[in-house]
């Protein structure tokens, strides 16, 4: 089961009995679509092809207005006919992705706290997975030595830039690094970007910016930026020869992405400053979440740089399950225990400030800062 079920079960036992939780777990935004796009969507509910299969990498307009997207927002310019896909969310892309340049008893690495999907999709491809535990400081820092180390022979790495769940977002050197050693060694990156339009302290370039590098694929989620999670909807780019191949894998798992929800996001995408909106929001509650943990006992603050979360540390000895049953009974808090994200997370909790609504912000704070744990 995933790691996160029986908190988020909980959250949802609670309020159904209309008890107060306020849940920093899973990264579930506050805020819906954009109220103008939902509007001309709903006009057209009637009347459009909502009914029916899309083709397999999507409906060629959405794939254009997402490719437009990327060219004026990003400067990334892609064919949308041959270089981007749509998917069912970021986790059936980042299936895609593997599948497409892994192959069975070969090597991945992934960079540890990781995000526990990518890794049931390593285990469950019959790949085998290398993690590499990051470098824990006042944030997580990339550990290049073992970087370095381990990317001879491996045929992919993962990168989550911003972080999930460590928040930690990466300079440009350090992208041009990565990328740098992944194309020398002939292996694969494959850069989850979900969390993109989050990122407030970290280099938001991207490689394709210069030239396309064809051992670099990228992944992304509408979940966060535009609220669409139920929705089920995502991309994945890369170069023509590495998209054939992960078309065959989209086909064969789930034909196409929802086509009503690829006619939401070409709405969606006519606001641009929506996003950008909900990004300074987003930052806000980061910059609350940090006064409020820096006035508990016990709970260590990790800066993030961007994303929806911090894995902060609590005190040594400490079983990070039972701390977080400590908090949603005690406080209403809801969180993740570091335990889900491997051996490094173990000794940590996850939180979320990217999912308190307006009317749970202020009571949340004061919950959070009034947490006090004994050692």
């Amino acid at each position: 089961m995933p790691p996160i079920h029986p908190i988020m079960n909980r959250v949802r036992e609670m309020r159904a009995r209309g008890e107060t939780v306020y849940s920093m777990a899973q990264a579930v935004p506050w805020y819906g679509p954009p109220e103008e796009a939902m509007k001309e969507f709903m006009a057209e509910f009637e009347t459009a092809g909502f009914n029916f299969y899309s083709p397999d990498p999507g409906l060629l307009s959405a794939r254009t207005a997402l490719t437009d997207d990327f060219r004026n927002r990003r400067s990334i310019d892609l064919d949308p006919g041959s270089e981007l896909h749509l998917t069912c969310g970021a986790s059936q892309a980042f299936v895609s992705a593997l599948m497409s340049v892994a192959d069975q008893g070969e090597r991945v690495v992934v960079l540890e706290p990781y995000y526990f999907d990518h890794v049931f999709a390593v285990q469950f491809s019959g790949l085998e997975l290398d993690s590499i535990p990051m470098t824990e400081g006042e944030s997580w820092q990339v550990p290049w030595n073992e970087v370095e180390k381990r990317i001879p022979g491996a045929a992919a790495m993962v990168l989550v830039n911003p972080g999930n769940p460590t928040g930690t977002a990466l300079s440009r050197e350090e992208l041009r690094k990565i990328v740098k050693i992944t194309g020398e060694h002939r292996c694969a990156l494959i850069v989850d970007e979900t969390y993109q339009q989050f990122n407030f302290t970290g280099s938001t370039w991207h490689p394709w910016e210069e030239k396309q590098y064809s051992h670099v694929l990228t992944l992304g989620s509408f979940s966060k930026s535009y609220s669409l999670s139920g929705w089920r909807l995502g991309y994945l780019f890369g170069s023509e020869n590495i998209l054939t191949e992960a078309l065959k894998v989209q086909d064969s798992v789930v034909i196409c992405p929802p086509t009503p929800s690829q006619i939401l996001l070409e709405k969606c995408l006519q606001y641009p400053e929506w996003v950008n909106e909900r990004s300074r929001e987003v930052e806000k509650r980061l910059n609350l979440c940090r006064k409020a943990m820096m006035k508990s006992q016990g709970l260590q603050w990790r800066e993030p740089g961007g994303g929806f979360f911090t894995l902060a540390g609590i005190p040594e000895g400490i079983n990070s399950y039972k701390l977080a049953e400590k908090l949603i009974d005690e406080f209403a808090i809801a969180t993740i225990p570091g335990d889900a994200f491997g051996e490094s997370g173990r000794g940590h909790l996850r939180f979320s400030f990217g999912c308190l609504s307006e009317e749970q912000l202020e009571p949340a704070m004061e919950a959070l800062a009034s947490v006090v744990i004994a050692p």
